[in-house]
């Protein structure tokens, strides 16, 4: 279900280099954390349109060896949505993820921002 390759935002591509140097994680992994962060906000999240002109990501590099946990997750909180419209709202998750993760200055700080608000 999740697609082989997809493209991320410029906006999101600008914000994960400006993290890798604030923090040193690679943008692969910054993502994974940005898209579960938006999951956990439910199925309001992802329905943003976003541009896709930033970086390109194959599924194994963004997703890694835990790529079935992410397709699972997705459909729990969207059920079954068109295949078409997958990279879409994967990039857009990305995108709502980030906002919330750019505020870090540091790896500490970005713990504590990808932290859930309780």
């Amino acid at each position: 279900m999740l697609p082989k390759r997809l493209h991320i935002s410029q906006s999101a591509s600008d914000k994960l280099r400006i993290l890798k140097g604030r923090t040193g994680l690679t943008p692969n992994i910054v993502c994974r954390i940005a898209f579960v962060l938006s999951l956990n906000e439910g199925p309001k999240g992802g329905r943003r349109k976003v541009d896709q002109s930033g970086s390109e990501f194959n599924s194994a590099t963004l997703f890694g060896e835990h790529t079935t946990m992410f397709e699972s997750l997705f459909k729990q909180v969207h059920g079954v949505i068109d295949s078409k419209l997958v990279a879409q709202m994967i990039a857009s998750h990305i995108d709502d993820g980030l906002a919330r993760l750019t505020k870090a200055k540091s790896l500490s700080e970005l713990v504590i921002y990808a932290s859930p608000v309780l």
